[in-house]
């Protein structure tokens, strides 16, 4: 429940703009690759290469809401869920 709201924070702070960061896919597949989640985090990974942000949300937000991760899996996410929300932001 704490690490729900934790991601709606993160992914609210990401609409105002503060991510510099790049997006590499290759670590994610990497982080998350013995996950159950594995498959969400593949589509993701296929739309953020196609650079389809929007589309990319959803499963990540899958991810968030329920998958057990443990704690780089959860920084990991977090971060894709910044940046992938702020460049969203910018494809609406």
């Amino acid at each position: 429940m704490i690490f729900t709201f934790t991601v709606a924070g993160f992914v609210a702070l990401a609409t105002a703009g503060c991510s510099h960061k790049t997006l590499d896919t290759a670590k994610i597949r990497a982080t998350f690759e013995s996950t159950s989640s594995k498959d969400y985090i593949e589509q993701a990974c296929q739309m953020i290469d196609q650079s389809n942000y929007v589309a990319a949300l959803r499963p990540l937000k899958k991810v968030a809401y329920t998958a057990k991760l443990d704690k780089d899996q959860q920084l990991v996410l977090q971060d894709t869920l910044e940046m992938v929300q702020a460049k969203a932001a910018k494809q609406k």
